[in-house]
C-alpha cells in the first residue's frame, strides 16, 4: 500500500542523514560545553538544509523534464487540442489546432470559437455547447461539424469534449478536434459509386487476378446468374467460345498497355443462350501504380 510522505518522519530522517554525516564531529555528551552543543546543532542544521536544497533541485529538474515532455506531447500531438472557457471563447490551443485552423496562436486566445465554425453549422454550435455545459462534468458525446480555417476553406472536423471544472473555478471544456475531411470525401464517393454501379448497365468488378467481388442487378438481369452464385468464380464464366484465343490475348495486350479496353463481345447466359454486346474494361490501380481491380461495364447492342 503507498504511503503519503509525513512531513514530520522526512524532516526526522533529513536530521539522522544529517548527524551521520558529522558524527566525527559531535562533542562527548557528557563533557561537551554549552557553545560546542550550540556550534554542533547549527552544523546539523546547515547540513540539514543542503541536503533540503539539494532535494528540491533535483525536484526541480524533475519537474521541468516531466513539464517539457508534456509541452512536446501537446504542442506536437498529431490532434487538436483545445480549450474553451465558459464563454466558448479559446484560452487554450497548441500547435497542430492552430496549424489546421490557419490560427495565430496569439491572436487566438480569448478568440469566439464559432469563428473557427462554419457559418452554416455556427447555430448547431452555440446549441450543442450550451447545452453541454449545462450537462454534469465528464466526457461529452463525440459530434461532426463543419469547419472554417482562416483562408475561408471549409472542412468536416470530429470533436470529442470533455467538460471540466476545477475546484470552485468555472466549467471549461476540452476539445480533441480531428480532421476528417479524406472520410466524409470517401463516403460520399462511395455514395456516388453505389448509385452507379446500380445503374441499367451490367458490371462486375474483380480483383487483380480476375476473380468475381460483385456483380450488380443488371448483371443478373442479363446474365441469370445471381450474386451468389458467381462470387469467388474467374470473370470468364460468361465465356460463349465463339472468339479465337488471339482474340483474348488481343484484350489483355490492350488493358496491361492502356488501362482499358473496349469492343463487341459475344458472351453467354446461364440458360446457355449466346448474345451480343459492348464490354469495357477499365483498370483500378494502387498508388503505386500496381493493379487491384478490374471494372467491367456491359453495354447492349442497340441495332
Amino acid at each position: 500500500m503507498n504511503m503519503k510522505w509525513d512531513g514530520i518522519e522526512r524532516r526526522s530522517k533529513l536530521r539522522r542523514e544529517a548527524e551521520s554525516m558529522i558524527s566525527s564531529m559531535s562533542p562527548n555528551q557528557l563533557t561537551a560545553q554549552p557553545n560546542e552543543v550550540l556550534v554542533h546543532e547549527l552544523l546539523v542544521h546547515k547540513v540539514e538544509l543542503e541536503m533540503q536544497n539539494e532535494e528540491l533541485r533535483d525536484s526541480h529538474h524533475a519537474m521541468e523534464v516531466a513539464r517539457d515532455r508534456y509541452l512536446h506531447l501537446y504542442e506536437l500531438s498529431p490532434i487538436s487540442y483545445i480549450t474553451l472557457n465558459i464563454e466558448a471563447k479559446i484560452s487554450e490551443i497548441n500547435l497542430t489546432a492552430c496549424n489546421l485552423l490557419g490560427l495565430n496562436r496569439t491572436k487566438s486566445i480569448s478568440q469566439d470559437f464559432a469563428t473557427s465554425v462554419a457559418p452554416q453549422a455556427r447555430e448547431h454550435w452555440q446549441h450543442l455547447f450550451s447545452s453541454k455545459m449545462n450537462l454534469t462534468e465528464g466526457k461529452i458525446g463525440p459530434h461532426d461539424l463543419e469547419m472554417l480555417r482562416a483562408d475561408g476553406s471549409v472542412f468536416f472536423a470530429h470533436l470529442d469534449c470533455l467538460k471540466i471544472q476545477v475546484e470552485n473555478n468555472a466549467p471549461m471544456m476540452r476539445i480533441a478536434l480531428t480532421d476528417i475531411s479524406p472520410l466524409k470525401i470517401a463516403e460520399s464517393e462511395m455514395r456516388v459509386a453505389a448509385i452507379v454501379f446500380e445503374s441499367n448497365e451490367s458490371m462486375m468488378i474483380t480483383d487483380n487476378n480476375c476473380n468475381i467481388l460483385r456483380v450488380n442487378q443488371a448483371f443478373t438481369n442479363k446474365t441469370g446468374y445471381f450474386a451468389e452464385e458467381v462470387v469467388g468464380l474467374k470473370s470468364n464464366l460468361l465465356k460463349s467460345n465463339v472468339h479465337s484465343e488471339e482474340f483474348f490475348v488481343s484484350m489483355w495486350e490492350s488493358i496491361n498497355r492502356d488501362g482499358s479496353w473496349l469492343g463487341k463481345i459475344f458472351n453467354k447466359r446461364k440458360d446457355g443462350e449466346v448474345y451480343s454486346e459492348f464490354l469495357r474494361i477499365t483498370t483500378v490501380k494502387s498508388e503505386q501504380g500496381e493493379v487491384t481491380n478490374y471494372i467491367a461495364v456491359y453495354s447492349t447492342l442497340r441495332i
